[in-house]
């Protein structure tokens, strides 16, 4: 215990304290539209994009749309291209497509040489390079701007029960190879997932041979692996690590400073006595909230140390244990070098900041809910009732449909799912659409930025 001088000292230095730019991922009010086959159905990992937008920069509104398809390939993409995906008026389109181009079922447990196999392969390979070709210079034609995005993997080395296609995951490095090739060509970024998602499951594999950072059926990415490509998407483009960075040093100002401006951040109501460091201020950004099923992403990539710093240094502060909270919330108790060598904010779930955060979640995830519905929607639409005589009756359709299924479909209860949900939803499919662009509003309202009151508090004993 120590007894601290009458008058402390102190300065802000506010390093990287302002609104960084997003200018290298999408301008205000960008429309941007993710185009590929389930995996971007699913969506996940653009969620995660998004969350991250979000938080970062609350004052730059954008618009996500899920263009993905179950199923899809380069060829469904030029089909719905109009319906589905122009109709959004995009300014920028994000393309992931290829798991299914290769045509999975020409590769089986073992490998072939059967030379009708190979060219059926070859060919495969071939039509996707062409169409993804044609993708891409539709919508550059259109004045949209394109982000190609390699592949994810296919993993056919994991050791597990459902069937192997081995030679799926060569062919799809083969697409990605290409992407690359079309990257170079036209000038475009390029994200790279199958590197990274190859790379963390070799080496998880060889710890365990039935470890997989891609789901248990090979082909979907779990919610680890979908943070791992968002972490690989905003490396790519060029995002700040930093939410925000404080600096104290309380030797540097004699006197009591009551509101001072630094980086157009204005500070208030600095209070101190001879145990307390007390003052109010507005960070622009929040920390990115991760939950409980994306922690072993958190091991494999370091997403916290280059995208999630929220980082506060007090310096020159007497030897001695502290409080330090925000807002009357405890964030913990810290050593004098502890608050000195700085601390991550974004790590503690506790600060207003990260639940603040959390709101942004549930607004969105409410969005995404929606998303989905809308989703099933055209999923059915584009997959089933393209020509259908008479789509406007619902009585109708749940006729055709469980017939189809009946006659067609059985072998696969997925598509019993979704034609059940669809019945469900398409009655809605107008409130869906007003759900999304009212709870896309809610989540910015909520990431707006707040005034915080922080206190570091000596402890006496």
């Amino acid at each position: 215990m120590f007894k601290m001088k009458k008058v402390i000292t102190l300065l802000f230095f506010m390093i990287g304290f302002k609104c960084f730019s997003q200018s290298d991922l999408f301008p205000k009010g960008s429309k941007v539209c993710f185009v590929g086959n389930s995996i971007t159905n699913n969506g996940e990992f653009y969620h995660n994009i998004y969350l991250y937008a979000a938080t970062r920069f609350p004052k730059v509104p954008i618009t996500f749309f899920n263009c993905g398809i179950s199923g899809d390939v380069t060829g469904g993409i030029l089909q719905r291209m109009d319906k589905d995906i122009l109709v959004h008026n995009p300014t920028h389109a994000v393309i992931m497509i290829g798991m299914n181009d290769v045509n999975r079922g020409l590769y089986g447990v073992t490998s072939t040489n059967n030379l009708d196999t190979l060219s059926k392969r070859a060919n495969a390979l071939e039509g996707y390079n062409k169409n993804l070709d044609s993708i891409v210079r539709i919508f550059l034609s259109k004045n949209i701007q394109v982000i190609l995005q390699k592949p994810t993997i296919f993993d056919q080395t994991a050791k597990n029960p459902v069937e192997n296609h081995l030679g799926v995951n060569d062919a799809l490095k083969k697409c990605a190879d290409f992407g690359e090739t079309l990257a170079n060509k036209y000038h475009l970024k390029t994200v790279d997932y199958w590197s990274i998602l190859q790379n963390i499951n070799t080496a998880l594999q060889l710890k365990d041979s039935t470890a997989t950072i891609i789901g248990p059926d090979r082909v979907h990415p779990g919610a680890p692996g979908h943070l791992i490509m968002a972490f690989q998407f905003l490396k790519t483009m060029g995002m700040p690590k930093m939410v925000s960075n404080i600096e104290i040093d309380v030797k540097k100002v004699k006197g009591k400073l009551t509101k001072f401006t630094i980086d157009n951040v204005e500070y208030h109501n600095i209070v101190t006595n001879d145990t307390l460091l007390k003052f109010e201020i507005k960070e622009s950004s929040l920390p990115f909230p991760t939950v409980v099923a994306q922690e072993q992403a958190l091991n494999l990539v370091p997403f916290v140390s280059e995208f999630n710093q929220e980082n506060a240094f007090v310096k020159n502060l007497k030897k001695g244990n502290y409080s330090f909270y925000i807002d009357s919330v405890l964030v913990g108790n810290f050593t004098n070098k502890e608050l000195e060598q700085g601390i991550n904010l974004a790590i503690y779930s506790t600060t207003p900041q990260y639940k603040q955060a959390l709101e942004v979640r549930e607004a969105l995830t409410k969005l995404w809910k929606a998303e989905a519905d809308l989703r099933t929607i055209q999923y059915v639409e584009i997959k089933f009732l393209k020509g259908f005589a008479n789509p406007n009756n619902l009585e109708e359709v749940k006729l055709y449909l469980d017939d189809l299924f009946v006659k067609k479909l059985s072998a696969t209860k997925y598509y019993k799912i979704q034609f059940d949900k669809y019945g469900i939803v398409k009655p809605l499919q107008k409130e869906l659409e007003k759900t999304i662009i009212s709870q896309q509003e809610i989540a910015y309202t909520l990431a707006q930025p707040k005034t915080h009151l922080f206190k570091i508090v000596l402890k006496t004993n």
